[in-house]
């Protein structure tokens, strides 16, 4: 709606735009009227024409559909007399075997009797033999999985009394020896002299003969055939994608006829696009002549009119641009000295004096906001350090103060009681307080050595060290808080002389580090720590656990600083971000695995000099 209004105003507008419109409004209603009846009028014929090539179409498939059923009848009626002859079970499958050969289309025939008509074959008997690409089969058809008197080829002629057509259902194929077709069937009451009903004979046509005989070649290359039975269900059609809904399609012109005594109807689906391609193929070209012209023709009424009064919308688009401050093109002056020079001259002069002036005033509002923004985040930051410190303190203070809390419980207890305590609990006592010193102790070294590092590029790597003496030496460095439950193993897949030139200090730091997480998050199970040699330059130590591991959503961020996954965990969150910065000042790396998934696994590659 914004931009109607933005053109109807920009028309209002101008003067020499609202002349050719009118103008040109004129002659495109002559044209469309005189233009608009000729298409009608050959469109009608247009129109005509193909209902008529098309009932003949449809007259003559009609004809040949009817000759398919004719044959189909004609076999049953044939037969129906030699059946009623010879009422024994041998003749009547030798008779349903004959009826196939005789008339090779047909894919089936049955000649079924009512319940206990022959006792000896129990209650049900129906002589059925299918022909399969010229192969014929006979069998006994009807059992209790395969109750024939409900199916609508016996029940719908029993209940009529005269014989008729039913609309194609899928055949009985328990085994599936076989692929049985959708097949329709003309079926006749067998029916004795004295007027008693004992069984039906039917003979089967196949849902893909039907399907082949619609799916003939076409006028028309997007029509088709469609062959509608009783209850208005599609029985075939010449293509794969017909749809009910085709029929009542404004797109399409759809003409129907009865086929015979059927109740079937044969419907041709002609998409009007067809026969009207042609017609509109010249539609477009005459109507695409007839807009170059109109176009032609507005264009030239347009120059004319603009030249005219080009002085005019000059100054009232000059004039216009100063009233919007709008002065990025620079209103020209004029040679003329009459009134409109003049005019234009000084309205030039204007625009110039007042375009400095405006200029003037968007540096010093430029610069006000620059200042604005700046003072605004300096802001935000002060807010954030002072939030990022608070929250770090608060953290640090609860997480000395729990441990704290717990050696100073104990000491108490040991201080009161400790005649009343047997070896073994007090064994437990001071593990527990000689683990929560240790807690003490590591979050205190981990702050104090991330502060010392900052401005650290690279670690000097002046201490021999021996790799599996160092592994031994890191275990010794933690208590287990749980030592029944879970064991700490040591394995060196390394010589006992391999030496490796690093900070001792910082190598230690890290796999005690590694191990106190690793002791901190699993409650039983084993800790391992694992030393081995990658290649002649690379040592691996892999520490893991069989803890609750690390999800996958966290895995990223566990090796930034201050992070904690579990806000009530022990600990200030510089543990992992430590380590692996020692690492890196080390001149290797520290890694988690993510193909473990027993726990928590972390490698720390270092190089041996």
């Amino acid at each position: 709606m914004s931009r109607m209004s933005n053109l109807l105003h920009s028309i209002r507008r101008s003067l020499s735009l609202r002349l050719s419109l009118g103008i040109f409004a004129f002659v495109v209603a002559i044209f469309m009227v005189t233009i608009g009846f000729l298409f009608y009028r050959s469109r009608q014929s247009v129109l005509q024409g193909t209902v008529s090539v098309t009932t003949q179409m449809l007259t003559n498939m009609s004809l040949q559909l009817n000759g398919i059923m004719d044959e189909v009848e004609m076999a049953v009626n044939n037969t129906e007399w030699q059946v009623m002859q010879h009422l024994t079970p041998d003749s009547l499958f030798a008779l349903s075997r004959h009826i196939l050969e005789v008339n090779p289309n047909l894919n089936g025939c049955s000649i079924s009797f009512e319940p206990y008509y022959f006792p000896e074959w129990g209650k049900y008997f129906s002589a059925y033999s299918m022909n399969t690409d010229g192969h014929i089969e006979t069998e006994q058809e009807g059992n209790e999985g395969y109750n024939y008197f409900e199916m609508s080829w016996y029940a719908e002629p029993k209940k009529q009394g005269k014989a008729c057509w039913v609309d194609p259902f899928k055949d009985y194929n328990p085994s599936g020896i076989y692929d049985r077709d959708m097949i329709a069937s003309y079926c006749r009451p067998l029916i004795t002299a004295e007027g008693k009903l004992i069984g039906i004979i039917s003979a089967d046509l196949s849902q893909r003969r039907l399907s082949q005989l619609l799916s003939q070649d076409m006028s028309y290359p997007n029509s088709y055939y469609m062959l509608l039975g009783k209850h208005g269900k599609i029985i075939a059609a010449g293509s794969n994608e017909a749809r009910l809904s085709d029929l009542d399609s404004s797109d399409n012109l759809v003409l129907r006829q009865q086929v015979g005594n059927s109740g079937w109807t044969v419907a041709i689906i002609c998409d009007k696009s067809d026969f009207f391609k042609s017609y509109n193929q010249l539609l477009y070209l005459v109507l695409s002549i007839i807009l170059f012209g109109l176009l032609l023709m507005f264009a030239f009424c347009y120059y004319l009119v603009r030249k005219t009064i080009a002085p005019v919308s000059l100054l009232a688009r000059q004039a216009r641009d100063v009233t919007e401050m709008n002065f990025e093109h620079k209103i020209a002056t004029s040679p003329r000295i009459d009134e409109v020079g003049q005019l234009q001259n000084s309205f030039a002069s204007m625009q110039q004096s007042i375009g400095s002036y405006v200029a003037h005033l968007e540096d010093v509002k430029n610069q006000a906001e620059q200042r604005k923004e700046e003072l605004l985040a300096a802001k935000n930051m002060a807010v954030a350090s002072d939030r990022r410190k608070k929250a770090f303190i608060r953290d640090m203070f609860h997480q000395i103060r729990t441990p704290l809390n717990i050696i100073s419980g104990f000491a108490q207890v040991l201080r009161d009681a400790y005649g009343m305590i047997d070896e073994e609990e007090k064994n437990t006592i001071t593990r527990e307080m000689l683990q929560n010193s240790q807690t003490i102790t590591n979050m205190m070294d981990n702050w104090m050595r991330t502060l010392a590092l900052e401005d650290i590029q690279l670690l000097e790597r002046k201490d021999a060290v021996f790799c599996s003496y160092i592994c031994l030496q890191a275990a010794q460095e933690v208590t287990l808080k749980a030592p029944d439950k879970v064991k700490l193993e040591v394995v060196a897949d390394i010589p006992d002389n391999l030496v490796m030139m690093t900070d001792k200090e910082c190598l230690l730091k890290v796999l005690t580090e590694l191990l106190f997480n690793a002791n901190k998050f699993t409650s039983e199970g084993t800790i391992t720590l694992r030393c081995e040699q990658t290649d002649r330059r690379t040592v691996r130590f892999i520490v893991k656990d069989t803890g609750p591991g690390i999800p996958e959503a966290d895995r990223e961020r566990i090796f930034t600083q201050f992070t904690k996954l579990n806000d009530f965990n022990e600990g200030l969150g510089m543990g992992l971000s430590l380590c692996q910065r020692l690492a890196t000042l080390l001149g290797g790396s520290l890694m988690l695995d993510k193909e473990y998934r027993d726990g928590a696994c972390f490698i720390l590659e270092l190089p041996i000099p």
